[in-house]
């Protein structure tokens, strides 16, 4: 055995604390973005039924504003195609659009 074994020292305690504070860091800043992806991607789904429904219903109203789980999707007509917009939780506009039926 050695006679000097202290134990740590306290720059090894400082070195060990600050790579596992920036590993943690890391995790939850990747965390975050997964998390908010994940809802974006919710939110277009809930779209993407919007814009199910309207194509299958036979009435063609110019606008519409629908609200679902407190979100506001504008409904609307635009050169033969019908399309619904709405606003990611990083507050970009998203659109999306499909071709009218003859």
């Amino acid at each position: 055995m050695c006679k000097n074994c202290s134990g740590f020292t306290f720059f090894e305690l400082l070195v060990s604390l600050s790579l596992w504070g920036g590993l943690i860091a890391m995790l939850i800043a990747n965390w975050t973005i997964v998390v908010v992806e994940r809802e974006n991607k919710k939110i277009e789904t809930i779209a993407n039924q919007i814009l199910y429904e309207a194509m299958m219903s036979e009435r063609f109203v110019n606008e519409t504003i629908v609200v679902r789980e407190k979100k506001a999707f504008s409904l609307f007509m635009r050169s033969g195609e019908r399309c619904v917009r709405w606003e990611d939780w990083l507050k970009r506009t998203k659109e999306r659009c499909e071709p009218l039926l003859q």
